[in-house]
């Protein structure tokens, strides 16, 4: 079977077979089908686990198992990881490309058919941060002065207790931060925060600008909030006050409705 070649997190040959997935409202989370006419790919190397590598800069993989029921081929457990790990989002839609040895290689597309861009793991560092500014696609890495680091951790304490409320809303898979929160404390850009609740626990969430081009001001919350709602049992209608503790972690408190 012809191979796929990788560049740069993306595809330069497209031989494999190929199917995709559209999510919509209900979207079952725990399994995915493989649509019928996609199986006699398989069935000579058929196993039970498969590797979906997701195209993009951050070359992430995951495995899930690989169940036959009626005729009927599933990826089962450890696709519900990889829906919740992507915060795939409504009319969102998946590309699967078969490579060989139950190897799938994944491009997920946003409602306009453009594809998602996913930046590496950007969660502070003494030595930097990575940025993207609304009107540029390349990253750019922002020094920070060597300082001690618990000094500038008792100052942030005491200056950075910023908050604001979010009723939330239906959309489970983004959170908008409000302009004026955003404008003051949050930089445009893609860079990962910490969220913690009331028991400190921890969740890491992607903050991505709120906008489409470079006229965008605001950012919201977005990979990682489906999982801290969830994890949460947050609710439509139920209140989240967030306050910034340090700068990139911030503590909710959650008032169901």
């Amino acid at each position: 079977m012809a191979r796929t070649t990788f560049n740069n997190g993306g595809m330069e040959e497209k031989k494999g077979p190929t199917f995709f997935k559209i999510i919509k409202s209900g979207f079952n989370t725990e399994d995915l089908r493989i649509p019928p006419k996609f199986r006699r790919h398989l069935l000579n190397e058929l196993s039970d686990r498969a590797t979906l590598n997701l195209m993009d800069s951050s070359n992430s993989s995951w495995t899930v198992d690989v169940s036959q029921t009626e005729g009927e081929i599933y990826f089962k457990n450890g696709w519900q990881k990889f829906v919740r790990d992507n915060s795939l989002g409504n009319f969102e839609f998946l590309v699967f490309r078969y490579e060989s040895d139950m190897q799938f290689s994944i491009e997920i597309f946003d409602r306009n058919a453009s594809k998602r861009i996913t930046f590496p793991d950007v969660r502070t560092h003494r030595r930097g941060i990575h940025t993207q500014s609304c009107q540029s696609n390349k990253l750019k890495e922002v020094k920070e002065e060597e300082e001690d680091y618990q000094d500038n951790k008792e100052e942030e304490a005491a200056t950075l207790h910023k908050t604001f409320t979010s009723i939330v809303g239906q959309n489970f898979y983004n959170l908008a931060v409000p302009t004026d929160f955003s404008v003051k404390y949050f930089p445009l850009g893609y860079y990962t925060i910490v969220l913690k609740n009331s028991e400190a626990r921890e969740w890491e969430v992607s903050v991505v600008p709120n906008g489409k081009d470079a006229s965008c001001n605001t950012v919201k919350l977005s990979a990682g909030w489906a999982a801290f709602r969830r994890d949460n049992q947050i609710n439509s209608g139920d209140t989240c006050t967030f306050e910034l503790v340090e700068s990139k972690t911030m503590l909710v408190h959650i008032d169901p409705k």
